[in-house]
Formats: structure tokens, sequence, C-alpha cells
């Protein structure tokens, strides 16, 4: 991970790409920054979110990105071109000591920022706002960790679902600062916590400065999941269309002894399809999302 300055013809010609005309974006609160660097922490819907925040910012900060490594491994010809931007690999379900290294310490200069998200990967808006205690212990503690180590504040960033050639909202949330959890144990997941619910607010507040709802969250076909391979069943986010599903599916179980979700939802009159839906998402929802 060599430091190195971004072409600024690059970086200019990007962000009129990206912020201008592909995703049309209004920004909202970026007053709410006012150091040299930071944490930006934003929620995660696309796959070009880490593009679009860093053109916003390109201009004022020296930002790293960090990436899924799945792209490295699944792209290997793209993903030469990743470090032009400042984009690197990092692996999502483990810490690699050799991934992130060179980060800490280029994180020990005042002027150099590190975008990051949370979540790890693309999560419907929906899952964050009406399932938020469950959502947390999906979380992946590597953007905190950052921030507690560099003793850099966290910028929560909400970014709207982004459509092309539309109107697209980011809004930029209160600094979150380790120094406030630093006697704490739990400092990390507490650090998560507040981050979840800030983005949370701004998500409402987004809602009511643009009076319309935001655009919705869109399942995409080449969903990665953390092993790298393509699965869209497997998208955590589907869970919430069929939490009524599950729901009945549970109560059925413990009356009837049934543990075998075919035949229980063969006894409810699902579809083969719902069946094959809650069958492959099952370890994500008796992990995290059985209660309502």
């Amino acid at each position: 991970m060599e430091n190195h300055k971004v072409n600024p013809i690059l970086a200019y010609v990007t962000k009129i790409l990206f912020s201008k005309i592909i995703y049309p974006t209004v920004e909202y609160q970026k007053e709410n920054i006012q150091n040299n660097s930071y944490i930006f922490a934003p929620n995660h819907t696309n796959n070009l979110d880490g593009y679009l925040i860093w053109s916003l910012l390109n201009d004022k900060y020296d930002c790293d990105t960090f990436m899924y490594k799945e792209f490295w491994d699944n792209y290997p010809f793209l993903a030469r071109f990743m470090p032009l931007f400042n984009v690197y690999p990092i692996s999502r379900d483990k810490v690699v000591l050799s991934e992130i290294k060179n980060e800490l310490k280029k994180l020990k200069d005042e002027k150099h920022s590190l975008i990051i998200f949370p979540q790890g990967r693309h999560v419907n808006p929906e899952v964050m706002v009406n399932f938020k205690s469950e959502h947390l212990k999906t979380i992946p503690l590597g953007a905190f960790y950052f921030s507690s180590l560099s003793s850099k504040p966290i910028i929560p960033i909400y970014m709207e679902s982004q459509r092309k050639f539309s109107r697209n909202v980011v809004i930029y949330g209160n600094p979150i600062n380790p120094s406030k959890y630093a006697k704490s144990s739990q400092k990390l997941e507490l650090m998560a916590n507040d981050w979840l619910t800030e983005i949370n607010k701004l998500y409402i507040l987004a809602q009511n400065l643009e009076k319309r709802k935001m655009h919705p969250y869109k399942l995409r076909d080449n969903y990665f999941d953390a092993s790298g391979l393509h699965a869209k069943l497997n998208d955590p986010n589907i869970i919430v269309n069929y939490l009524d599903e599950i729901e009945k599916l549970k109560q059925l179980s413990i009356k009837e002894g049934i543990t075998d979700i075919n035949i229980l939802g063969n006894q409810l009159g699902l579809s083969k399809k719902d069946i094959d839906i809650i069958n492959d998402v099952k370890h994500t929802y008796e992990k995290y999302l059985v209660k309502r």
C-alpha cells in the first residue's frame, strides 16, 4: 500500500463523472467535517459507493478506501487499476495484519483519512432502521478499530441507494470521537452502536429534508457473500421480505414438533420458490433476525 498522490486530473474527472453526471448528488451537513482527517464511515448499498464518496472528498482529503478482498480475487485485471484511486483490499471475515499495518502507519499522518464501510457488505437501509439490535450483531468492528488505534474521529455518512442520472443524497453526521469510549472494555461495540444510531437518524433526516422517500434498496444478481461467490439468495437483506413467513414457520414448528422447513412450508402453502429462499437464508435469520 504505497503512499502516492492521486493524479489531480484523474481526481477531477472522477468527481465530475460520479457525483455530477452518473449519480448527481446533493450533500447535506458537510459543515460537520471540520478537521484535517477522519475515518469516513458510510452505509453500503452499491458497488460504486466508495467511488462516489471518494469523489466527493478527494479535493480536500487525502483518502484511502478499503474494498472487499474478493474483488481482487475475482477480477484481477480490474483490481490492478484500484490503487490509482487509493483503493486497497481488505478481508471481511478476519483481521489480516499485512492488509492493515501500512494503513495504520499512514493514519499517523494528521492529514490522512480512510474511507471504510463498517457493514462490510451491501445492506438494505430498512434493515438498519427496523432491525437495529439484530443488524448491530452483523457489523464488523474494523472501522472502529482503526478509529480507536489512530484516535481519528469517525464521520458517519448516510448514502441513499444510488440511482443513475437521478437526484441522490449524501448526508454527513456528527463526529464520533474515540476518546469518549477510552475507558470502556466494550468501546468498539459502543462505537458501532453509536454509528448505527447516527446513520438511522440521518436516514430519517434525509427524507425530511428531501420531502420524499429514499430510493429503495435494489437486490442485485451479483451480490458477493463473504466467500466472494455470486449468491443472490444469500443476501441477508432478502430476509426482510420473509419475516411473516418465518414467524409462521417458527410457530408451526413449535406446535407440530417438526423442524424440516420443506414440510412446514408445504403445510403453510408456501411456494417452492419461497421455501427455497427461506432455506437458503435460514443460517442468517436463525442467528440474527428470528425475533421481530
